[in-house]
């Protein structure tokens, strides 16, 4: 019976606090109205703001494309900088080399220059960016008496306000013969030739004569500036013509700036227009105004699908000036839009709120509301990492460890949350992220694209009478990115709204996409090695610096490597084989898939690949594709048609960096190959592959690489979304009928991985991130294997590394050779000093073997759940139930069960026990 009144009552409890929630969405959305619903969603509109919000019908949370409440609430920006919250759209420009903004509250609602159209599923707005005509354009400078009071004064109601309006100008004409006895000479102008027996007449009566010749003089300034005359005497007579017998006013010259603004308000409401400006202006030879050429056309679209909101802009119905032709400056301009700012402040949490924001930098990383640091900056990276074609890097920085890999951002705000995944113009997508304080009061996380990509390319040249390198010009993308750009925004249950829910909502979005398989259940746990082949590196050969080629695993060598480690009780393995192809670590250009004799002959290679599938090891030999190491005529690679161009217009390379500096090494740039080229190279590759029989591929650079190639024709240039397009396409190709290892990687190329290496396992942010929180394993686990650095190469060695593999179900990952890696020593390989296997061995089973203990009955180790406990104490959850605490702190963590997880330590709990 008990039991039985607790249900009803909890029943009782979730049912009035679903009516209150109903209830105060209902009186959030006051003043918007219904567009569009389905069975899960409704999508709301303000006309005269034309923000959205869109009503989650199984939550009742309502989110906003734009802070209610902001009024109020914004207690730090002023002015424009705070009726920008009300923008769903920032788009940047370039004006004469220099960077502008625009949003489209300040620059399109406020002007009534936009349109709102419904559609079936959603709603489309149509936004018209920039004034056609500027505040003062509204304001004549001259104008006959008769016109003024006509067109103007019957139209001020006030007598107050028309009096205001008449002081501020002066009234003159030209009477024939008239003569004031007033010396009003101007100095330069031949008076007896320009009035020509006129007389000029000034109706002021408290003008004193210099006020009547400033007046006369500043209208002859007007015709000079139109007339684009050196002088006030090149005036001529036919140009003051309008001046006879027509009663004049002409705008003081010391009119406070308060004061026009006053008197524009007052025209505008009178309904005189610029239009009107430039006819009487024209009629006085004056310059008219010029309508403002900055004019961008951006339409968004809004749709509903299914439970989740589509947010797309349509690149085909971006407009913007270019080469048009400017009459104010008699020259031809352009304004190129080059990037694009969609819903930045939709679902913005205010100081009020609790939640936090989830950016996928690396591994992924929790932005905590109102959580400020000192050392902190606004956060905003690139999608794929760096285009090193469009900014070639010129210092090495800690955000190179780890980029972006997959398009995704969300927020959870009072236990709710939203994911939002970047569908298109993803390759293109920056994601970025503010605290209150850096530009106003709120928390809040959006995507910005680069739809056409710009460059500051500084000038080179320098001599005695030449120094430009202090000058720079911008260069600019041929065309705009030709894919649209879409934002997918999912709506989370109460019960998911979490970044684990988030991790959870985007891998059930790649599985439906791409149609992803699960691991099956019961495989062993995998060890995975880089066997390192061999490298190059010069010495001396006959007194002579040669490039050789020095083996530090031979195939047979390989072979005796994976015996022992099987011999130990491996129950899996994997091998990354580095250096197989001519060349080492640095290879030739990868057509045809030569071996590199340094390590044995082709006999060789057969026996290891035969032994290796004999007793069930999994290899992958490893090729880049888009880094040219070797670049000589026998490589069939040539500069200036092979390789990427940057946006200074010549040929792109990958910079390598000194370790203590910091700084370029000048003759250790690597050479690209364009995206365009990577068909052909990838079919000459897989016909020489295919003679070798293995069945396994690892991709060594398309998983982490992307760039554009900016070349000045159109129709050659292939944009980054373009590139990524490519790169997709040609790694399908490799997968038909091999199994792949990836590093990385990019999002795009998931849905082809067996095995990822290099796969990130933290973040390595800016002061911004709070917390790193393992996102991209939680997408990945279950569906494909995953290990992060080699243990013995990486930054976080020993415990620290364990911990990480126990939290995130990655697989034990080491780097070995069969040689001593002193080898290497005093060569561009030096990073690889502890890869000798006699010497790592008892690490590599030492680690492989407590990851087993551990992880060794839930594999695959397909997180279920994971939580932050404290700052980095966190737990994971896997999906038979095993749950592990790890503790990266310097403090012993007590647990509410009253167990006590140690320093730098784990603690398993099965089933909860």
């Amino acid at each position: 019976m008990r039991s039985r009144i607790f249900t009803h009552f909890a029943a009782l409890i979730v049912l009035l606090a679903a009516l209150a929630s109903f209830a105060y969405a209902a009186d959030q959305l006051a003043g918007f109205e219904l567009c569009s619903e389905n069975e899960f969603l409704e999508l709301y509109y303000k006309a005269d703001t034309a923000e959205i919000a869109v009503v989650h019908k199984e939550t009742g949370a309502v989110w906003f494309s734009n802070p209610p409440g902001r009024d109020k609430q914004e207690t730090l920006a002023r002015g424009a900088a705070k009726a920008r919250l009300s923008s769903q759209l920032v788009l940047t420009y370039y004006s004469a080399n220099q960077q502008q903004q625009m949003d489209s509250f300040n620059d399109s609602v406020v002007h009534g220059q936009y349109e709102i159209t419904p559609l079936e599923n959603g709603l489309r707005v149509k936004y018209k960016f920039g004034k056609v005509w500027q505040d003062r354009d509204y304001l004549p400078t001259i104008i006959s008496e008769e016109r003024f009071n006509e067109l103007i004064l019957a139209n001020i109601p006030r007598e107050k306000d028309r009096k205001f309006l008449r002081d501020m100008y002066g009234l003159f004409s030209l009477e024939e013969g008239y003569d004031s006895g007033e010396d009003l000479s101007i100095m330069g102008v031949d008076f007896d030739q320009l009035l020509a027996g006129w007389g000029i007449k000034v109706d002021e009566p408290r003008f004193r004569t210099t006020d009547k010749r400033r007046l006369f003089q500043e209208y002859l300034v007007l015709i000079r500036d139109h007339m684009k005359y050196d002088s006030l005497g090149e005036v001529k007579a036919e140009e003051i013509v309008g001046l006879r017998n027509t009663p004049t006013l002409l705008l003081k010259w010391n009119v406070m700036q308060w004061d026009i603004e006053d008197a524009i308000e007052l025209v505008k409401a009178a309904g005189y227009t610029p239009e009107d400006v430039a006819y009487d202006h024209e009629y006085y030879c004056a310059a008219p105004p010029y309508p403002d050429l900055r004019q961008f056309d951006i339409t968004m679209e809004y749709l509903l699908e299914g439970d989740e909101l589509v947010v797309r802009i349509p690149t085909q119905e971006i407009s913007f000036p270019d080469k048009v032709w400017d009459p104010k400056t008699e020259q031809e301009v352009s304004y190129p839009v080059t990037a694009l700012s969609v819903l930045p402040y939709f679902g913005a949490g205010s100081t009020e709120d609790q939640g936090y924001m989830f950016v996928p930098d690396g591994a992924g990383a929790l932005i905590y509301f109102n959580r400020p640091s000192p050392l902190a900056e606004p956060y905003s990276r690139r999608v794929y990492g760096q285009d090193h074609t469009a900014i070639p890097l010129r210092e090495y920085s800690s955000m190179l460890k780890e980029q972006i890999y997959l398009p995704v951002f969300g927020v959870v705000k009072n236990d709710q949350a939203f994911l939002a995944i970047i569908e298109e113009g993803d390759a293109a997508a920056r994601i970025e992220a503010m605290l209150p304080g850096m530009r106003d009061s709120y928390n809040k996380v959006w995507a910005s694209f680069e739809v056409r990509s710009a460059a500051r390319v500084n000038m080179q040249a320098e001599g005695e009478l030449i120094h430009l390198r202090q000058l720079s010009i911008l260069m600019y993308q041929a065309r705009l990115n030709q894919s649209d750009t879409a934002i997918r925004y999912v709506f989370l249950p109460r019960e998911e709204s979490s970044y684990a829910g988030m991790a959870r909502a985007y891998q059930d979005y790649l599985v439906e996409k791409h149609g992803l398989s699960k691991l099956e259940l019961g495989r062993g746990l995998p060890l995975i090695v880089d066997v390192i082949g061999s490298f190059d590196h010069v010495q001396p050969v006959l007194g002579i610096p040669t490039n050789v080629v020095e083996p530090l695993t031979t195939h047979e060598q390989t072979q005796l490597l994976v015996d022992d480690l099987l011999s130990e009780g491996v129950d899996s393995l994997k091998v990354r084989y580095l250096g197989w192809l001519r060349g080492g670590i640095r290879h030739v250009y990868p057509r045809g898939a030569p071996l590199e004799r340094a390590l044995g002959n082709a006999s060789d290679w057969q026996r290891l690949n035969q032994y290796l599938e004999g007793q069930g090891v999994s290899l992958y030999p490893s090729v880049d594709f888009l880094q040219v190491h070797r670049n000589s005529p026998l490589d069939l690679y040539f500069e200036f048609l092979h390789a990427p161009r940057g946006l200074d217009r010549s040929g792109a390379t990958l910079n390598t960096f000194h370790i203590a500096t910091y700084q370029p090494i000048d003759d250790r740039k690597v050479a690209l190959l364009s995206p365009a080229r990577l068909s052909g190279v990838v079919d000459s590759f897989l016909k020489g592959y295919e003679r070798h029989g293995v069945s396994g591929l690892a991709l060594g650079d398309l998983g982490l690489l992307l760039y554009a190639d900016y070349r000045l024709n159109p129709e050659k240039l292939v944009d980054r979304v373009m590139a990524a397009e490519i790169i997709a396409e040609q790694v399908g190709k490799l997968a038909k009928s091999r199994r792949l290892m990836i590093a990385g990687s990019n999002a795009y190329l998931l849905p082809y991985a067996e095995v990822l290496v290099e796969a990130p396992l933290y973040a390595r942010g800016e002061a911004i991130l709070h917390q790193t929180v393992p996102f991209y394993p939680m997408v990945v686990s279950g569906y494909m294997e995953f290990a992060g650095e080699p243990f013995n190469l990486s930054d976080h060695r020993g415990d620290f590394y364990l911990l990480k593999i126990l939290e995130t179900g990655a697989a034990p990952y080491f780097a070995l050779s069969w040689q001593p890696s002193s080898l290497t020593k005093n060569t561009d390989f030096d990073h690889l000093f502890s890869t000798h296997y006699p010497d790592v061995k008892g690490d590599v089973l030492a680690v492989y073997n407590t990851v087993r203990e551990v992880l060794g009955d839930a594999w695959p180790a397909a997180i279920a759940d994971h939580r932050v406990l404290a700052h980095n104490v966190c737990e994971t959850t896997y999906h038979n139930g095993l749950r592990v605490v790890v503790n990266y702190t310097s403090q012993p963590h007590r647990l509410p069960e009253g167990l006590v997880v140690p320093a730098v330590g784990y603690m398993v709990l099965q089933g909860g026990n």
